[in-house]
């Protein structure tokens, strides 16, 4: 085994790879959310990122798992100093203006100006929602790992991951679409059945598939590093 592969089983190592996951999953749920799928309930789409949160709260649940309640605690307090971070860039970025060395760069600015200006309003919303919902997600999966005594990992992986999902997702969308709900285009009700509960429901889906990976992952941190073979 080469040095390099040896190193990724290094307990520090480990942590910053999944910590590197994390944050690259959470910019990419605010960067790239606003592309719907063509799946869901209707012609109404689901947006790309749905994919990435459970796969967030995958990562706190197992680190959680392996080395407590404190270190999930500390993924979820860099995921927020990242959001911030990434939102200082962001309004930075859209309102600085724009060289137009061509013509081209006309319809460009443009287009990269409305892109990123709605994912100010999005970034906005997931640090709320984000502080919340991850905050609920390792509060309750060490409540439950506490009443199994350490039993019953795929029952408070998932319990956890949906109760977080609920809040994360239910405090996202009302505050992202509070314009359009004070405009009157929504009500409290309609916003909750056509927005708040697909997307739920379809992340729960997709937490129930991770479940395996939830074993696989926690396997993989408590792994020691391979001892050195004696010739």
């Amino acid at each position: 085994m080469s040095v390099e592969m040896k190193q990724l089983f290094e307990p520090e190592s480990k942590l910053f790879i999944l910590l590197g996951l994390y944050v690259g999953a959470l910019y990419a749920a605010n960067l790239l959310g606003g592309k719907l799928m063509p799946i869901g309930i209707g012609d109404r789409g689901l947006s790309v990122s749905i994919m990435t949160f459970p796969f967030m709260f995958l990562i706190t649940d197992i680190v959680g798992e392996v080395y407590g309640r404190k270190k999930a605690q500390q993924f979820v307090q860099v995921g927020l100093i990242s959001l911030v971070i990434l939102l200082i860039w962001q309004l930075f970025s859209v309102s600085i203006p724009g060289a137009v060395p061509n013509p081209w760069y006309e319809t460009f600015n443009e287009a990269y100006g409305t892109i990123f200006t709605l994912s100010i309003t999005f970034t906005i919303a997931s640090i709320i929602a984000f502080i919340f919902g991850q905050y609920v997600d390792v509060y309750v999966y060490h409540i439950f790992k506490r009443i199994h005594k350490g039993k019953k990992i795929w029952l408070r992986n998932n319990i956890s991951t949906i109760t977080g999902q609920f809040v994360d997702t239910t405090l996202w969308v009302f505050i992202a679409f509070s314009p359009r709900l004070l405009a009157g285009d929504f009500t409290v009700v309609s916003l909750f059945s056509i927005v708040v509960l697909p997307y739920f429901i379809a992340k729960v889906i997709f937490a129930f598939f991770d479940t395996p990976l939830a074993y696989i992952g926690i396997w993989w941190l408590r792994r020691k590093k391979p001892q050195k073979t004696q010739n």
